[in-house]
C-alpha cells in the first residue's frame, strides 16, 4: 500500500503508506496557506502554488532517487521524512520571511547546526511538535535534524536532501516553471535519475548525463534570471519586507514583533505556527476596514490592491564609482542600512521637486526602497555552497563544469549586479517612463554616491 496524490508536475506523487499520518499532521497542512513564490502571482497569475504542493514534490523526487541510487530500509524512510519536513519552518510568504527573521531575530539562539533562522525554527519544530512526537520516535526526529544541518552519516543521503542536484531544487525548477506558464524551467528528470551514481559514497553522475545536467543547470539560471529576478517580483518581494520593518519599527506593532523576533523559545514556535500569507495580510490590512493609517498596513494594502512601487532607477554596478561598489552591493544590509536611508531620503526629496509633490501629497522616504541584487553566472548557478557536481570517470571523478563542453566556455567570474530604486510614484504620463527614468538616471546616481559618503559632523 502506498499513498498517491494527483501532482500537475509528477502525474502522481507516491509514497509509503505509513508516512501518509505525517502528510496530514498540522505542521504540513500550515503549508498549504504559504505560497511557493510569495506574490509572484502580481506578475505571473498562476504562480498560486503552494510550500505544501512543493514538499510533496520533494518527497517524492527525493524517494525516487534514493530508490534508483539502492537506498532502502531506515535510510529510505529518513531521507522521505527530512524532504518532507524540510520546509516547516518557513513563514508567511516563503522565503521573503527569511529577511525579516534574519533581521529582527536573535541568531545567537540558532542550533550549532543552523546557519538561518528559519532552519533553526524547522528544527524546533520536528523536535518538539507534539503531533510529530506521536508519529516518529526521539531518534528518528533528531536524525532528520542533522540530515538538514549538519549530517555526519552516509553522505548520499545529504546530497538527495542538500547539493547542487537535491531534490529540492528537480521539483521547484519544474513546478515554478508551470505554475508560472514559462518554459525556463524545463528539463528531463528521467535522464538525470538514470544518469545518477554512488561513487565512494558519494553522489555523482555518469558521462552520458553529463546533457541531462546542462540542461538542469541552465534551467535554473533561466528561471533565476527571467523569474526569481523579474523587476515586479522583486518589487513585491521588497514591499513585503519594508511593511514587516515598518510595521516593527515606526509602527511598534508587538503582534509584528512577536511573529519575527525569533528568541529560540517554545513560546516563539507556537505563535509562529499559527500565521499564513492569508492572515499576515488580513491581519494588518483587513479588506472591510478602513485605510489604515498606520504604514505596515499602507504598504499592505498597495500589495493587496496592486498599487505597486515603481522602478525609477535601475544601473549596473560598474556604472558607480569603484570606492563605493562594495558599499552597495551589500544594499540592504545592517552594515549599509544607514546608506540606504539616506540615498532613499534624498530620492524621495529629489523626486518630489521633479513630480512638484508637497504636503499629504509628498512621497513618504519609508515608502523609497534601495536595493541590490545579482546574477551568478550559468558556471557558478552549478553550484551549492560551493560544491560542484562531480562526474565519474574512469580515472577519477572530475568536476562538471571541466567535463562539459559548453560550461567550460562560460566565464565564471562574469556576474550581473544592480543598484534599483522603487518609489511610491504615479507615472504623469506613461507614455513618457522611458524619458523619465533617462531624465531622473544621472541625478540619482550621484545621490546614492552621495548617501555613500560619510556623513559629516
Amino acid at each position: 500500500m502506498s499513498f498517491r496524490s494527483r501532482d500537475p508536475i509528477h502525474n502522481f506523487v507516491t509514497l509509503p503508506a505509513e508516512l501518509a499520518p505525517i502528510v496530514g499532521c498540522r505542521a504540513l497542512q500550515r503549508l498549504r496557506g504559504i505560497r511557493q513564490l510569495a506574490l509572484a502571482s502580481l506578475v505571473y497569475p498562476g504562480a498560486l502554488h503552494t510550500r505544501f504542493d512543493h514538499t510533496l514534490g520533494v518527497a517524492h523526487v527525493a524517494g525516487r532517487m534514493a530508490e534508483r541510487l539502492g537506498i532502502s530500509g531506515p535510510d529510505l524512510r529518513l531521507v522521505q521524512l527530512a524532504a518532507l519536513l524540510h520546509d516547516t519552518g518557513h513563514g508567511p510568504f516563503s522565503h521573503v520571511s527569511e529577511a525579516s527573521l534574519d533581521w529582527f531575530g536573535d541568531k545567537s539562539k540558532c542550533g550549532p547546526d543552523q546557519h538561518k533562522i528559519h532552519e533553526a525554527v524547522t528544527a524546533q519544530i520536528i523536535l518538539t511538535d507534539p503531533e510529530l512526537g506521536a508519529l516518529l520516535l526521539p531518534a528518528e526526529r533528531e536524525n532528520v535534524v542533522q540530515l538538514l544541518g549538519k549530517w555526519k552519516g552516509r553522505p548520499l543521503l545529504k546530497r538527495i536532501i542538500s547539493g547542487p542536484l537535491d531534490a529540492d531544487k528537480q521539483d521547484y525548477l519544474l513546478r515554478d516553471s508551470y505554475f508560472c506558464g514559462v518554459e525556463y524551467g524545463h528539463y528531463d528528470l528521467a535522464q538525470l535519475h538514470h544518469s545518477l551514481v554512488e561513487v565512494d559514497g558519494d553522489l555523482m553522475i555518469e558521462r552520458d548525463g553529463i546533457h541531462a545536467v546542462e540542461q538542469f543547470v541552465l534551467a535554473k539560471y533561466y528561471l533565476t534570471t527571467n523569474v526569481y529576478r523579474h523587476r515586479v517580483r522583486l518589487i513585491t518581494d521588497r514591499m513585503i519586507t519594508r511593511a514587516i520593518r515598518l510595521g516593527i519599527e515606526k509602527d511598534k506593532n508587538e503582534v509584528l514583533a512577536r511573529l519575527y523576533r525569533f528568541d529560540g523559545s517554545p513560546a516563539f514556535v507556537n505563535n509562529y505556527m499559527n500565521w499564513d500569507d492569508a492572515r499576515l495580510l488580513e491581519t494588518f490590512c483587513p479588506r472591510d476596514a478602513a485605510p489604515p493609517a498606520k504604514k505596515a498596513g499602507r504598504m499592505f494594502q498597495r500589495l493587496r490592491d496592486r498599487c505597486l512601487l515603481k522602478e525609477v532607477f535601475r544601473q549596473p554596478i560598474s556604472a558607480f564609482d569603484a570606492r563605493h561598489r562594495e558599499t552597495l552591493k551589500a544594499l540592504p544590509g545592517r552594515d549599509t542600512d544607514a546608506v540606504a536611508k539616506r540615498a532613499e531620503r534624498a530620492v524621495a526629496e529629489y523626486l518630489n521637486r521633479e513630480l512638484n509633490l508637497t504636503g499629504s501629497a509628498g512621497i513618504d522616504p519609508d515608502f523609497v526602497i534601495a536595493y541590490s541584487y545579482s546574477i551568478k553566472s550559468a558556471r557558478e548557478t552549478s553550484r551549492n555552497d560551493e560544491q560542484g557536481i562531480l562526474v565519474s570517470t574512469a580515472t577519477k571523478p572530475e568536476y562538471f563544469t571541466d567535463q562539459s563542453t559548453l560550461f567550460r566556455s562560460i566565464n565564471e567570474a562574469y556576474l550581473d549586479s544592480y543598484v534599483v530604486i522603487f518609489a511610491p510614484i504615479v507615472w504623469p504620463d506613461p507614455s513618457q517612463k522611458s524619458a523619465l527614468r533617462s531624465r531622473w538616471e544621472q541625478p540619482i546616481l550621484n545621490l546614492i554616491q552621495d548617501a555613500c559618503k560619510p556623513e559629516k559632523p
